[in-house]
């Protein structure tokens, strides 16, 4: 049956604004899903198109609609009869928030993505179109007291004005002319005016010089007075800032928001559980207890509205039980009710999600390669994996608050326009939407109160922390008065910032407040005009009083939801950063377990570079027969600590091989390969547990009397024996408690309990007395007897008797050789030795010869050895003197007299040195 052309007028005056305001908010979300409006920065065409003009045209049809309504009003209030149809008077409000919302839309953003608009302009010309020729075919002469020629007038000119602006687009976008110049853009570039000179003299008057537009329009001079005023940046700024470009560095690589939801999917099987058939029954089981909370949020209200009829007499039926089915609602409704019973469901599937993301993300950590942990801070790694806990939050918030509530005003838009007319309908829907509109607003201006009273926080208790653990720094100098000025001043800074924020906070909250007391007037004001048409009972206004007081909760958690859930994704974008990253050293699949025979190690032409670029090692060739000690010395940076991470695989060689027992290690499985090599670091790490796990970490199955064996042979039991709570004595945070030698003492223990086959010291004596060390060597040699070893030290008198000691210098092999045959080579371990066993002879304050100071020793060697040490030194310092000297006198022949001169002072000095080395020895 063909429906009346009145109806299918009345239809139009609600689906027509309805269908603009839904295209145009679903439009926008995809343009900002697919990135558009991030490259309409960018976009040359931006500048040709007449914004000011379009916004202003944009604005004037939104007046157009509010015109034909005052009409109407003006009418009636003459006539005292109100003329106004819901349909065209409900038709028209709308159609005004729709334009509206489109022109401060367009008014607030600097580059906005044009289709949503044009795209709306062209629909509202057919829509405007349509209705053009239905008033002018309309039956009766007028419609809600205008006459229907002035509403075919109104709609062909909005139809007329509305394709204007869209022709107007297109030809200023696809053409090539200027762009418009607005009133921003017309002002001055320059702050002051004597740069505005400079600028014109630079470029003739025309245009604003690179320098104007650097420091001109959208920034801050240099010298003004808002730079100097602007605060540092605060860390939780700068992580929040650092989060902000990662998530829209990812965007742009993967093109559009759809794509970049995709990538979750990894962590998908941690937050659904997969396969657990009770959980996932258990998360049906929330959903349905969610909308029964829907369900209750309407039966609530109503009823209580039918219990009011019933007492006026409106309604009939018994009160008591009325009251009781009220009651039963309500416990239903409460804490102890459904709420109750779906939080014991729920439960396990919140604490599943969470769970299972941290020790995910925790798994994934721990397996990752060095370079990734040598290049994060702990601080950034942590953050990392509590993104799963923020995971699980956004998840939370979205799947059981946001679509509840959701689900709670659309029952409540429709349930109150079937209950009192499209009016109501209207009224709801425009309340929420100036709600939200204006916390944005709001809440978007609070930023820099909110930035100022956290840096104020921040300086108040860095003040607060630093005067506590530097007391004895303050005590010592005597400022304890100024430190308790300046921690007042920061405290007063703090509350008078405090203030400022909590003044705008509770502005912003009034200001909200006063949009739902508008609405819920307006809602009440039609609620009574109904019940005086005996359109409505007494009741029913009542349930809308309760009712509305319910829809308070679910505008105020969206007006917040858009921040959380951006800076929920920040925080997540650190944990799909990182789970997305691959170890780069693995396992090879078929890898074997090392076949380990007698330890021999090779290093065959091994280059190596941290970044790819500048190499660390180079061409790095040498064996290690098995049970052989290899000691690395050289200049720190030289690479000697990177060539033991290489042997223990932490990192992989650019080119070459390193193979242990004839296997290429990148061949052999990683924890085989691992579970041979015992290290002692030079800065070693201890959990904060006692000492006895510790040590025992090396090997968790080990008994208290192998810990306790190996503590003996590293020469730290009667140490630890000593303090309070002997084994039990707790380390602190990274062995804190312990000094130096103690550390490393322990850490040798734990090398010790490892009973490794290949031994790897870095600088492993080098924060022990000379006594302990001694103690150490001994037990070392007992620890390296049979294995194969390799060391690096500084301290040269501890490699002394190392079966081969390697020079390294700049990734490279500079001389290798016993300590004897280095020694009398005169090369650079020479030169090294000599440094450390000689002090250089002090100078007195009357400028004494050096011949006559005493020279002393600081290097920890025995007497006797030192003295043998020197008159090795002293040898092959003068074989060293006499081969340059015998081969300047064969390359120098016919020089004379004067390269005579020369080389008989040569030995002159050779002389006085010598002498002066005798005489130091016979102190020694």
């Amino acid at each position: 049956m063909a429906e009346s052309p009145d109806g299918l007028l009345e239809g139009l005056h609600y689906v027509y604004p309805a269908f603009i305001f839904t295209y145009f908010m679903v439009s926008t979300a995809v343009s900002v899903c697919t990135l558009e409006t991030l490259r309409a920065a960018a976009d040359p065409k931006d500048g040709r198109i007449p914004k000011r003009g379009i916004l202003n045209a944009s604005l004037f049809i939104a007046i157009t609609y509010f015109s034909q309504l005052a009409a109407v009003v003006v009418r009636s209030s003459l006539e005292r009869t109100w003329f106004g149809r819901e349909d065209v008077i409900v038709g028209w409000l709308s159609c005004f928030m729709a334009f509206g919302i489109q022109t401060a839309s367009l008014a607030k953003t600097e580059h906005p993505v044009w289709y949503p608009l044009y795209g709306s302009w062209l629909l509202a010309v057919l829509f405007e179109a349509v209705l053009a020729v239905k008033y002018s075919i309309y039956p009766h002469g007028e419609l809600s007291g205008l006459p229907t020629f002035v509403y075919a007038a109104f709609s062909s000119f909005r139809a007329v004005l509305l394709i204007v602006l869209a022709l107007t687009y297109f030809a200023r976008r696809d053409g090539s002319t200027s762009p418009e110049r607005t009133d921003e853009e017309s002002q001055a570039l320059l702050g002051e005016e004597n740069n505005a000179g400079e600028s014109r003299d630079c470029n003739n008057g025309t245009a604003p010089s690179d320098q104007a537009l650097t420091r001109g329009y959208g920034s801050t001079q240099a010298n003004g007075s808002a730079a100097k005023k602007r605060p540092v940046e605060l860390p939780y700024e700068r992580r929040m800032r650092e989060g902000r470009e990662r998530l829209e560095k990812r965007l742009q690589e993967n093109g559009n928001w759809f794509t970049y939801i995709r990538k979750f999917t990894i962590l998908w099987p941690y937050i659904w559980p997969v396969g657990n058939r009770k959980l996932q029954f258990r998360a049906i089981l929330v959903g349905i207890s969610l909308l029964v909370k829907n369900a209750l949020n309407l039966l609530i209200p109503r009823q209580m509205g039918i219990i009011m009829d019933i007492l006026g007499n409106t309604r009939e039926g018994n009160p008591w039980i009325k009251v009781i089915i009220f009651a039963v609602l309500k416990f239903l409704a409460s804490d102890s009710g459904i709420d109750y019973v779906r939080q014991r469901i729920y439960f396990p599937l919140e604490f599943y999600s969470r769970d299972a993301l941290i020790t995910a993300a925790y798994r994934h950590i721990l397996n990752l390669s060095a370079d990734f942990h040598d290049s994060q801070s702990t601080s950034d790694t942590i953050l990392a994996i509590r993104g799963g806990e923020t995971i699980s939050s956004m998840v939370d918030k979205l799947a059981f608050s946001a679509i509840p509530r959701i689900v709670d005003l659309i029952i409540a838009i429709i349930y109150l326009s079937l209950k009192f007319g499209p009016y109501e309908g209207f009224i709801t829907i425009s309340t929420a939407i100036c709600y939200l509109h204006v916390a944005s607003i709001l809440v978007g201006g609070m930023k820099e109160a909110r930035r100022d009273q956290v840096a104020s926080y921040y300086d108040k208790n860095n003040l607060l922390q630093t005067g506590v653990e530097g007391w004895h720094t303050v005590t010592a100098f005597n400022q304890t008065g100024y430190e308790d000025n300046r921690h007042s001043d920061a405290v007063r800074v703090h509350t008078a910032k405090t203030k400022v924020l909590y003044f705008k906070w509770f502005s912003v909250h009034a200001l909200q407040s006063l949009v739902l007391l508008a609405g819920l007037l307006s809602g009440s004001f039609l609620a009574v005009a109904r019940i005086q048409n005996g359109q409505a009972t007494p009741g029913d206004f009542t349930m809308l009083l309760m009712y509305w007081g319910q829809l308070t909760g679910p505008l105020m958690f969206f007006s917040s939801l858009g921040k959380q859930v951006s800076n929920d994704l920040i925080h997540a974008e650190r944990l799909l950063d990182m789970m997305y990253k691959k170890p780069t050293v693995t396992t090879k699949k078929g890898a074997r377990p090392l076949h380990y025979t007698e330890g021999r190690v090779e290093f065959d032409n091994v280059c190596f570079s941290y970044d790819n670029r500048k190499n660390i090692i180079k061409d790095l060739t040498f064996t290690a027969s098995g049970g052989q000690c290899i000691a690395f010395v050289g200049a720190t940076g030289a690479g000697k600590s990177t060539i033991l991470k290489l042997l223990s695989r932490l990192y992989d060689v650019t080119s070459g091989s390193i193979k242990v027992d004839g296997q290429d290690i990148r061949e052999i499985d990683l924890a085989s390969l691992r579970g041979r090599i015992g290290s002692v670091p030079q800065s070693p790490v201890l959990f904060n547990d006692t000492i006895l796990n510790n040590i025992r970490y090396a090997r968790i199955t080990a008994s208290d009397e192998e810990v306790y064996d190996a503590c003996k042979s590293a020469w730290i039991h009667d140490k630890i024996m000593s303090f309070s709570d002997g084994y039990e004595t707790r380390v602190g945070e990274r062995g804190i408690k312990l000094s130096g030698g103690e550390l490393q003492r322990v850490a040798i223990a734990r090398a010790m309990l490892k009973d490794p086959d290949l031994i790897v010291l870095d600088e492993a004596t080098s924060a022990v007395d000379t006594d302990t060390e001694h103690k150490i060597q001994q037990s070392l040699a007992r620890l390296c007897d049979g294995r194969t070893t390799f060391v690096v030290a500084h301290r040269l008198s501890t490699i002394m008797n190392a079966d081969r000691i390697i020079v390294i210098g700049d990734g490279t092999i500079l001389e290798s050789g016993d300590h004897e045959t280095l020694i009398r080579s005169g090369g650079k371990y020479a030169d090294l030795w000599a440094k450390q066993v000689f002090l250089k002879p002090q100078k007195n304050a009357k400028g004494s010869s050096e011949s006559s100071t005493p020279s002393t020793l600081i290097n920890d060697l025995e007497p006797e050895t030192a003295e043998a040490e020197l008159s090795k030194i002293h040898e092959a310092v003068r074989c060293a003197a006499s081969g340059r000297n015998s081969a300047s006198e064969g390359s120098q022949k016919g020089e004379g007299a004067s390269t005579s001169g020369e080389t008989k002072s040569e030995v002159d000095s050779s002389g006085e040195s010598s002498s002066s080395s005798d005489e130091s020895n016979r102190e020694l």
